[in-house]
């Protein structure tokens, strides 16, 4: 739908926030006239732009091998915190490399492991001053990336960087798909979380069509739920529900932002 139609819905839906993804309706490249715009119909709408991202990120990890490709990866980045600087966006869902970035790449690139762990430290090192100039954090998500793969390894790598703008972007499903245990990395990565995604996950399928709406999968929202409160989180909530039915789409972000009511009185009431 039109980007403006989707943020009148938004909040005719009950949210309070969007994430906006530049590689779709908006590219890297837009105008500022183009940010001036979406940054007032979010305002009109009474709703904030709570995280900016590109699927860019995969096309270029700032992991890879060939050194053009990296440079690449960190303009994208570079970008992302330009217009999450201008849009008042707290958060930029940061790719943190891969050592497989075939899921969502067309040329498939193998890295060493510890090659990969050490050019993203590198490089979210060195993006780090410009984000903190900018006012916005770089929240690496864990993704299916074959990289970072345990929560005492993804908070080292966090903490190893030691920056105030550098934190987590917990994908609860993306968790349960690589047989994590949400509620686990929710409690040892703790104050390092800045956002989160809310999806759900049928283990049984195994692949990626075994993402799904929230409530409908093998989550343990409860134990998620008593986590997040122990962590004091209260960052955005960010409903990632894909694929859009093929009739009245709007049922599913109508049905995500219903469950992210529930899960948000759930948090509430655990932490009191």
């Amino acid at each position: 739908m039109d980007w403006k139609e989707c943020i009148r819905e938004a909040k005719l839906s009950g949210y309070g926030g969007v994430e906006v993804n530049f590689d779709g309706r908006f590219d890297l490249d837009c105008t500022e006239v183009t940010l001036k715009e979406l940054k007032k119909t979010a305002n009109e709408n009474g709703i904030k732009i709570v995280s900016v991202y590109s699927r860019q990120q995969w096309k270029t990890p700032i992991s890879s091998k060939n050194r053009k490709t990296r440079d690449c990866g960190i303009k994208t980045l570079e970008r992302l915190i330009e217009i999450a600087g201008y849009l008042q966006a707290p958060t930029i869902l940061t790719i943190p490399g891969a050592v497989d970035n075939s899921i969502l790449s067309q040329e498939k690139e193998i890295v060493a492991y510890q090659d990969a762990y050490e050019r993203v430290k590198d490089a979210i090192s060195g993006l780090a001053p410009k984000a903190e100039s900018a006012g916005v954090i770089l929240a690496l998500e864990n993704v299916p990336n074959k990289f970072l793969m345990s929560p005492l390894e993804f908070k080292r790598m966090i903490e190893e960087i030691g920056s105030k703008v550098v934190g987590c972007h917990f994908d609860v499903a993306n968790c349960i798909y690589y047989q994590g245990i949400p509620e686990d990395w929710i409690r040892i990565l703790g104050k390092h979380i800045k956002a989160i995604h809310l999806k759900d996950y049928k283990v049984a399928v195994g692949n990626l069509n075994g993402f799904c709406d929230i409530f409908e999968g093998d989550i343990n929202w409860d134990a998620v739920c008593r986590a997040i409160a122990e962590t004091g989180y209260d960052g955005a909530l960010i409903s990632e529900v894909l694929p859009a039915f093929r009739h009245h789409p709007e049922v599913l972000w109508k049905t995500a932002s219903v469950a992210i009511d529930c899960i948000m009185a759930d948090i509430v009431r655990y932490a009191v």
